[in-house]
C-alpha cells in the first residue's frame, strides 16, 4: 500500500532531519492523514519512549516480523506503510507545526545524547544500537515523506 503523492526521502544522518523540517515549515503541504504538526510530535514521541523504556519492558516476540524483514528495511531505507503505531503514540489532535518541531529538534537532540535504546524493537525485535539509529533515520524519513515541501 503506497499513498500517492509520496516523496522519496532518506536520510544519512541526524543531522540531516531538521533542515528538511525547517524547509516544510516555509511551505508544505502533506498527503496521508496526518498534519506537519502531528508528524513531527509522533516522531519527537517515538524518539523519547524508546530510549526512556527500560529493558524490563515487556515485549511479545511472537509479533516479531523476522531477520529477513528487519535486514530488508534496514538495507532499503523503507518502511512499508501499514504498520499499526501504538496508540500512545498516534496524535489525535491539532497541532501547530512550529511548536512540534521545536519539540522535535529536542527529541533528536535528547535521542542523540543517550546511551540508546535497550528494548527490544516492537517488530523487529532486538537491535544494535547502530541498527537502532538506521531503523529511526527510516521511521523519520518514511514519516516527513508524507509532506512535501512546496
Amino acid at each position: 500500500m503506497s499513498t500517492p503523492g509520496r516523496r522519496a526521502l532518506r536520510f544519512g544522518s541526524f543531522d540531516e532531519v531538521m533542515p528538511d523540517v525547517e524547509r516544510l515549515l516555509a511551505g508544505h503541504t502533506t498527503v496521508g492523514s496526518w498534519s506537519l504538526g502531528q508528524i513531527c510530535r509522533h516522531l519527537a514521541v517515538v524518539l523519547r519512549r524508546v530510549v526512556d523504556l527500560p529493558a524490563s519492558t515487556p515485549f511479545d516476540a511472537s509479533k516479531f516480523v523476522g531477520e529477513e524483514q528487519k535486514n530488508a528495511v534496514l538495507a532499503s531505507g523503507v518502511l512499508p506503510e501499514g504498520f499499526p503505531a501504538p496508540p500512545e503514540v498516534v496524535p489525535d489532535e491539532t497541532l501547530d507545526a512550529r511548536a512540534e518541531a521545536d519539540n522535535l529538534r529536542q527529541a533528536l537532540a535528547y535521542y542523540r545524547a543517550s546511551a540508546g535504546p535497550v528494548i527490544p524493537h516492537r517488530l523487529f525485535g532486538p537491535l544494535t544500537k547502530d541498527e537502532w539509529h538506521q531503523l529511526q533515520l527510516v521511521h523519520l524519513a518514511h514519516h516527513l515523506s508524507f509532506a512535501i515541501p512546496e
